[in-house]
């Protein structure tokens, strides 16, 4: 359910909680502040309550960071606001094949498909370096972090095959696309570092135990682990520019962690040959410590998402002003959801029109909506709804009250 925004004028009289804001006393041809803008779309005297760089100066002068602080993200919201009207009334959303196939979101998605494939490649080649360093040095240390390299391998085959399974179109098996595959297979991924973090828990546990250690480092154990600090590091650069898609954003984890990991792992084992045998299994366990804490909460993380998790009041406000702005026929904004089904989002709008506007009205107000809220970042399907009042039981009897 849509959050109210505190700059959106709203009440609520619906019987069963909706957001209800009511539009008939807004022109779609107010424009507020249009000496200092006269070419800003601001239907609802947004800019009234921005503040200037000296109003926010003397704020944060005269009541401390967290009020300027306040102010100043909410002319962040204010200007998000707005550039979402402007872009709308620039570009337009009459059709929805209107966008250009070679945009710049495909451009960077190539990029987050060749971020996967060459850290599949690269943990190949680590896993293989790393597992002869273990064996050969008999560290649980370096056993720790070649286990890591091992489910970096796994995690980057699961990223692949999802990302080319959300490739593959069936309208027909899959109407809705696959786009939560991805959230899946990132949830059985974590979920296999858990475990595996647990198993090496018992197992340096047991070495602590038995009150002995055997090890023996050599140069070459030593270089393997650097060469994989020199690659994760390359890798977690180029991942990070990318962040904002979910394989991406992972890589980057993946690789910061295991930075940390592979640098702790090497200076333990260093320690366990050089000084005291204990920790090198004392490594092993806090590595695995690591490992575990890390993957334990991504896997909570998108198991959060992927059951409907609603999206932030922020963008229900965004939702919500788009809504409210869209066309001065709509009366009324009767309901406004937003809620993850995966990474993406779903969205569901209720708007309110004149009794007597014609069937053809209607549908190409609702439809151009959709399209602008289709529009908007990470969310996969808008849906919206028609009505003539607002006066009426939910419509759909199995939802929860909100």
């Amino acid at each position: 359910m849509a959050e109210r925004s505190a700059l959106l004028p709203a009440h609520s009289n619906s019987p069963y909680g909706a957001t209800h804001i009511d539009v008939a006393n807004y022109s779609d041809d107010s424009q507020s502040s249009s000496s200092s803008s006269p070419t800003l779309y601001d239907p609802l005297g947004l800019l009234q309550c921005r503040k200037s760089p000296e109003e926010l100066a003397e704020i944060r002068k005269s009541h401390g960071s967290e009020i300027f602080r306040f102010y100043k993200d909410q002319n962040d919201h204010i200007d998000d606001l707005l550039s979402t009207t402007a872009f709308n009334r620039v570009s337009g959303f009459s059709t929805p094949h209107g966008a250009n196939p070679q945009s710049e979101e495909e451009k960077m998605l190539r990029k987050v498909r060749f971020a996967v494939n060459v850290s599949v490649l690269v943990n190949v080649f680590l896993f293989l370096i790393q597992l002869y360093a273990a064996v050969t040095s008999g560290s649980l240390s370096l056993f720790a972090t070649m286990s890591d390299a091992f489910m970096d391998l796994m995690s980057s085959i699961i990223l692949l095959v999802t990302s080319r399974a959300m490739a593959g179109k069936n309208r027909v098996k899959y109407p809705t696309g696959k786009a939560r595959m991805e959230t899946g297979g990132i949830i059985v991924f974590a979920s296999l570092m858990a475990t595996l973090s647990i198993q090496l828990i018992v197992e340096s546990t047991k070495a602590l135990i038995a009150g002995e250690h055997n090890q023996r480092v050599t140069l070459f154990s030593v270089m393997s682990v650097v060469i994989a600090l020199l690659s994760k590091f390359t890798l977690y650069v180029y991942c990070k520019a990318l962040r904002k898609y979910p394989s991406a954003r992972v890589l980057a984890q993946d690789h910061y962690n295991d930075l940390v990991v592979n640098s702790f792992g090497l200076t333990m084992c260093l320690l366990g040959d050089r000084m005291y045998w204990w920790m090198d299994p004392l490594g092993g366990i806090l590595v695995a410590l690591i490992i575990f804490r890390s993957w334990s909460s991504t896997a909570l993380e998108h198991v959060i998402l992927i059951v409907g998790r609603t999206a932030d009041p922020v963008f229900l406000q965004k939702v919500t002003y788009i809504a409210l702005t869209h066309d001065s026929r709509i009366k009324e904004i009767d309901t406004c959801r937003a809620y993850h089904l995966g990474h993406n989002l779903y969205v569901e709008v209720d708007i309110v029109m004149p009794p007597e506007t014609c069937l053809r009205e209607s549908h190409d107000v609702g439809e151009s909506l959709q399209f602008k809220l289709e529009s908007l970042e990470n969310v996969e399907r808008a849906f919206v709804h028609m009505d003539y009042e607002s006066q009426h039981p939910p419509e759909h009897e199995g939802l929860p009250e909100p």
